[in-house]
């Protein structure tokens, strides 16, 4: 009736606004909306004209937003693709460099250690060769020094003695002869001494028949020369000995230290480019990985994109046809109604009042009438109202009613499988996007543990190259205090011994002198004799200490030199290693420093790719999550809907078999 479809139509107006009401109103019968009913339908046509119009802007500014988001995210995703094939690209390179790197180090390492391994070896086998080179010194030394001065005493007691006697007598009368006798019976035993001149002297202690006493001063003396000149000769052989050894020993080690220095430093490389391509080959892995999966989304975005624009295409076609037949409608009833309605007091909308819509129709209305109460949904409202328009209309309205409820129960699905679709894109974009920002963390806070590392092994570095030259400039001055105290002590050798030679030569001539002036006399001259032989006994001691002084300042001066040598050449080895550990530390200074600049720029460049993902998530926000109503809550209402209508549907399928069978009952009975 007239009076129900006004109620309805008041009733639902709350519930909906806009071009919505404007419908309600133009489906109002005749009673409530007095009016002309061509221009009734007219409005009609217009208001649903209006409808779509206004739909379709609603939906142009929807998927306007829509490809805006398109353009945004496939840039972004390209950019992103872009990045991950460049970085594949950089690590690849970096990895192909670390490789090269490390098969060169891995080389120059195993031939390093077979160069020490070979200065150790000659080192070794020189020490041993010096080693046996001195102990033969020191047994010649030994021989010779002890021939000498058997020798230099025999000499002493002969001259002595002789006056006394022949040479023979003595022996048998004075120890101190014969003592001398056993000594030079042991030189001639000597391998030190001239086979020659031992010869010669054994020939002479034996037999005396050619004055012995001036024969055997003689070849004593020449015997005593010639062994100072091979002792000298010996001493002067083993101290260039030592001198050649000790600057050989000093050129092998100051070159190990360098090698060593060397393999140090390429060890410590080597594990570097070990890390670095290790690291590299872990990224490398994550960085295909997600160029992987943004290729992927990137084909997904453009897939879904291209059939948005699709369905927009179709959808704004659709509208187009619609219109265009709403305006045709309009512009027909406009030229060919004018006439009849004049004619005739017809209303189009007073046929409508005299039909009565079916009961299970009316309860599908006040179902749905109650529904879009509950969820406030203005498309429920005016299902209600096409419904309650369908169940008057005439023709099926089972169909009808049915068709339109389907219609909206497809329309809501099609809605919830296109949220569900962009909910499951914004929570696997959501997802995917955190772990970015953790990793990009995560590598940020590497990068800034590396970066302090560097900077604290830059700052070890130069303090210990500090230490370095401090202690290299130490040496330097210790070795300048060395050379000056040394040629100090040369200066003071050579006026010693220039004084133990000029009074070893003053004392030999006085000698000299008393014995070629007293000559045999002393066994006559009484106790004048006796006082010369004194004097002469007291000289041989002089020139004895003088010769022994002498030898002893040269031995003492032999062995400051030596002394001398072996610490400048030890000052030149640790000289030699500390700068070669200067020039290494200097180097891998310079090293870490070129590679804390690139961690520097890697941390800045991944700072940046973090703070672009943390904006891309913050957009990713306002559009998945800065919802007016949550994806649950219009989940939990459009469900609602569907339940309702599904009811509605079985309210109506249930009335329709309960009248069916009514009908059939009726035609059993006729």
């Amino acid at each position: 009736s007239e009076s129900s479809s006004a109620e309805l139509v008041f009733e639902l107006l709350p519930y909906t606004n806009g071009a919505m009401r404007v419908a309600l109103c133009a489906f109002a019968p005749v009673a409530v909306l007095a009016g002309n009913p061509i221009a009734k339908v007219l409005e009609l046509l217009e208001g649903m004209r209006g409808k779509i119009v206004a739909e379709g802007e609603e939906e142009q500014a929807t998927y306007e937003e829509y490809t805006g988001w398109c353009r945004k995210e496939s840039k972004a995703l390209k950019r992103e693709v872009a990045d991950a094939q460049a970085q594949v690209k950089e690590l690849t390179a970096t990895i192909e460099k670390a490789t090269a790197t490390i098969d060169e180090l891995t080389e120059k390492t195993s031939d390093l250690a077979a160069s020490i391994t070979s200065a150790q070896n000659d080192l070794k086998d020189a020490t041993a060769v010096r080693e046996k080179e001195h102990q033969d010194y020191a047994a010649v030394a030994a021989e010779l020094q002890e021939a000498i001065d058997t020798i230099e005493r025999g000499i002493a007691v002969l001259e002595r003695e002789m006056p006394k006697g022949s040479f023979m007598q003595l022996v048998k009368k004075s120890k101190a002869v014969k003592e001398v006798v056993m000594g030079l019976s042991a030189v001639v035993q000597s391998t030190a001494v001239d086979a020659g001149d031992s010869a010669q002297l054994t020939a002479l202690l034996e037999d005396d028949s050619q004055g012995p006493e001036s024969s055997i001063l003689e070849v004593m003396g020449d015997m005593l020369e010639k062994a100072q000149k091979q002792k000298a000769t010996a001493d002067a052989a083993e101290l260039q000995a030592a001198h050649d050894f000790s600057m050989m020993k000093a050129t092998l080690e100051s070159e190990m230290a360098t090698r060593k220095a060397e393999k140090t430093d390429a060890k410590r490389e080597l594990a570097v480019n070990q890390e670095e391509k290790a690291t590299a080959e872990g990224d490398l892995e994550m960085a295909q990985k997600e160029l992987s999966e943004d290729s992927k989304n990137l084909a997904d975005v453009k897939s879904s994109c291209e059939e948005r624009a699709h369905e927009w295409d179709v959808s704004m076609q659709s509208r187009a046809h619609e219109i265009e037949g709403l305006d045709k409608a309009a512009e027909i009833l406009k030229e060919t109604t004018g006439g009849a309605e004049k004619q005739s007091g017809y209303s189009f909308l007073q046929v409508e009042a005299t039909v009565e819509a079916p009961q299970n129709v009316k309860d599908v209305t006040q179902h749905l009438v109650a529904l879009a109460k509950r969820v406030h949904d203005r498309s429920i409202a005016m299902l209600a109202m096409r419904v309650r328009t369908a169940g008057s209309s005439g023709g099926d309205p089972f169909a009808k009613v049915k068709g339109l409820i389907e219609g909206m129960i497809g329309k809501l699905e099609a809605e919830a499988a296109e949220e569900a679709k962009a909910k499951a894109f914004c929570d696997k974009e959501t997802k995917k996007t955190n772990a970015k920002i953790e990793k990009h963390k995560s590598t940020v806070a590497d990068f800034s543990a590396k970066v302090d590392s560097a900077k604290a092994r830059v700052a070890k570095l130069k303090e210990q190259v500090s230490i370095l030259g401090k202690e290299l400039k130490n040496i330097a001055n210790d070795q300048a205090e060395a050379t000056k105290i040394r040629n100090e002590q040369r200066a003071e050798f050579e006026e010693v011994e220039a004084d133990y030679q000029n009074g070893l030569e003053g004392v030999g001539k006085a000698l000299k002198v008393l014995r070629d002036y007293f000559g045999q006399s002393f066994v006559q001259a009484g106790q004048k004799g006796d006082t010369a032989s004194s004097i002469i006994g007291i000289l041989e001691v002089a020139e004895s200490d003088f010769g022994r002084l002498l030898a002893e300042a040269r031995e003492t001066e032999s062995s400051a030199a030596v002394e001398f040598e072996q610490m400048t050449e030890e000052s030149k080895l640790a000289t030699a290693t500390k700068t070669a550990d200067v020039k290494g530390k200097t180097a891998e200074i310079q090293r870490v420093e070129h590679s804390l600049s690139e961690l520097l720029d890697d941390r800045d460049n991944e700072q940046e790719e973090l703070d672009s993902v943390l904006e891309y998530l913050s957009k990713l926000n306002d559009q998945c999550v800065a919802k007016p109503e949550p994806y649950e809550e219009r989940k939990r209402r459009r469900d609602v809907e569907m339940e309702g209508l599904k009811t509605a549907l079985e309210i109506l399928e249930g009335q329709a078999m309960a009248l069916l069978s009514t009908g059939r009952r009726l035609r059993r009975v006729a």
